[in-house]
């Protein structure tokens, strides 16, 4: 396959952890603006004409959101999608300042 699995492979390793870990960060955020703007489950499905079910499921990792979705749950719990953004990806941020695949990279290759 020349030369390329053990890439890919590589790849795959950083996607999964990292992805989890950052989605896991993703949906605790959304929990909490939901909170802090003091809006039920019941009520934020209801201002994206969703089931509740829909919220719960995305909220505990049992569904997953696009980007598109993100959006349309900031707005509808009046929030700046660029500054929640922002501060998800100044979170996800390593202390070195790299990404948080450079991060996984430079753990592997302390074992």
């Amino acid at each position: 396959m020349l030369g390329y699995s053990g890439q890919i492979h590589d790849i795959r390793d950083v996607s999964r952890s990292s992805h989890r870990d950052a989605y896991r960060l993703l949906r605790a955020m959304l929990r909490e603006l939901r909170h802090e703007r003091g809006v039920t489950q019941e009520a934020l499905a209801d201002r994206l004409g969703t089931p509740q079910s829909y919220v719960s499921k995305y909220e505990l990792g049992e569904r997953r959101i696009d980007p598109v979705e993100t959006y349309e749950i900031c707005l509808a719990l009046d929030a700046d999608f660029v500054a929640f953004v922002q501060k998800l990806i100044k979170k996800l941020k390593p202390e070195g300042g790299g990404s948080i695949a450079s991060a996984h990279r430079s753990r592997r290759s302390r074992r």
